[in-house]
């Protein structure tokens, strides 16, 4: 079976990144003599496997309004309509939004997204993606101070979410082939941040 983002997919950064590995030089540990020693680890996913989406899956993804749901859909992290079920279930349960409810799931802090688009996609034609958990997240605080402190809780079985990387669809000329946005729905960015809390 081909899949149209395979050569992406084979990228050995595709995994670095899925594995939550900033890949900016800037924000590595270079040694003395310019090489990479490690970079730095930001969140991303425990231990990702490789996994199949076929024609006719739905898959969710949160972003940014002002990059309409087109440039949303080039991003790469995605979670499937089941996973996707269980994170609007807890919005509801515990009262919040769903946009909160995705960074309390997802591991994603304010740093990361408004979170004020949510689209809605069909898988077209086969695609690959890595799956996993959500790991940890450490990373700087937009407005300088304490760095954002997100530790994961997959022990916890209502807040254990897959999410998926699904790398090259921002280097696919349209979101066709691969995906077709079928809905997208605004939301409130203040309510995407409302409980949102930043620990020392």
């Amino acid at each position: 079976m081909s899949f149209v983002n395979q050569a992406a997919f084979n990228d050995p950064r595709s995994y670095q990144m899925a594995m939550g590995a900033d890949l900016r030089t800037s924000s590595a540990i270079i040694g003395l003599t310019g090489q990479v020693l490690i970079y730095a680890q930001t969140g991303g996913m425990v231990n990702p496997t490789r996994y199949e989406l076929q024609p006719g899956a739905i898959v969710l993804r949160f972003g940014n309004a002002s990059r309409r749901a087109e440039g949303v859909a080039k991003g790469s992290w995605w979670l499937e309509k089941p996973e996707f079920d269980k994170l609007f279930a807890f919005a509801q349960v515990w009262d919040i939004a769903i946009g909160m409810a995705m960074r309390a799931l997802c591991l994603v802090p304010p740093e990361w997204s408004e979170a004020t688009l949510l689209i809605r996609a069909r898988v077209t034609e086969p695609l690959l993606a890595w799956r996993g958990l959500a790991n940890s997240v450490v990373t700087p605080a937009a407005t300088g101070g304490p760095m954002v402190r997100m530790p994961h809780q997959n022990d916890v079985s209502e807040r254990r979410l897959y999410q998926l990387f699904v790398p090259g669809l921002a280097a696919l000329p349209q979101i066709m082939p691969g995906l077709r946005v079928e809905q997208e729905y605004p939301l409130e960015a203040r309510e995407s941040v409302r409980g949102f809390i930043y620990t020392v």
